[in-house]
């Protein structure tokens, strides 16, 4: 005796099956339309159609292949599965590093989630990702310790010479390094706008965070802290997480200001 298994089996084991599913859940379809887009041939087509006519997915009216109610209602679940899997595909190594129960969201609250990926070919994606925020934001967060010279250089590109508004709490090392890179002059001009507050925190950053134009971030790090993933999200309990980890920090940050650049950052600290 079949069982659920076997029309989920039914679908996924096919090239061609789901896309056919999928095309007619927007719309009936010739035969012919259905070859076309699929790239199957004409006799495997007409396999598909025949056996999803026998499940009771399909009605054909002349030329044209419909769904019945119950295939809309397969199409639609198989679409969600589909979808679901490729969530936990995408966040299968974040997740063990990200405290869902601290945020106070589960693993569906994610689905529309964007997940960007650090990977041995591409280990700076979350920088390229930032940096692409970087350039289109025109309202923008960030908690972090890691400040590199592309995300400088984005920052400053997007406030100095764009109309980026920009609120920062950045640890020591990321004041230290910026001065000591090529790109002092431009820190300091990132510092000096009066667009941006730029404020310094005495101590570790558990969660690097941002907020562009309303989306949350998390960078997600490893036990070894480095940088595996990103994870951007409008969901309200996770940009409301995000939103009240920067102003936690921020609050017991230390603003500074552009004279600041020029004194020791002990001293500057030492205000707070």
């Amino acid at each position: 005796m079949s069982d659920a298994r076997d029309d989920i089996r039914f679908l996924a084991d096919s090239e061609h099956r789901p896309v056919v599913v999928s095309l007619l859940h927007e719309r009936p379809r010739s035969r012919a339309a259905l070859r076309e887009a699929t790239g199957a041939s004409s006799a495997t087509v007409g396999r598909i159609l025949g056996a999803f006519e026998e499940r009771g997915w399909l009605v054909r009216d002349g030329s044209q292949y419909a769904l019945t109610a119950l295939g809309e209602f397969v199409a639609a679940s198989f679409a969600r599965l589909q979808a679901d899997m490729e969530v936990a595909r995408e966040l299968n190594d974040l997740l063990p590093h990200v405290p869902l129960e601290v945020i106070g969201i589960d693993v569906e609250r994610l689905t529309d989630a964007r997940v960007t990926h650090a990977t041995q070919h591409n280990p700076f994606a979350v920088v390229s990702r930032v940096r692409e925020l970087e350039r289109i934001s025109e309202e923008a967060r960030s908690l972090t310790d890691f400040f590199p010279d592309p995300c400088i250089e984005g920052r400053y590109e997007s406030i100095v010479h764009g109309t980026q508004r920009f609120e920062a709490v950045f640890a020591p090392v990321v004041v230290e390094s910026a001065m000591a890179s090529e790109f002092a002059a431009e820190f300091e001009a990132i510092v000096a706008s009066d667009r941006t507050d730029v404020y310094v925190y005495d101590g570790d950053v558990a969660h690097p965070v941002m907020v562009h134009d309303g989306v949350g971030c998390l960078v997600v790090r490893n036990d070894v802290d480095v940088s595996i993933g990103m994870i951007e999200t409008d969901d309200e309990t996770f940009l409301e997480w995000v939103t009240d980890v920067f102003e936690s920090y921020r609050d017991a940050a230390t603003l500074l200001a552009p004279e600041d650049l020029a004194a020791p950052l002990e001293a500057v600290l030492a205000r707070t």
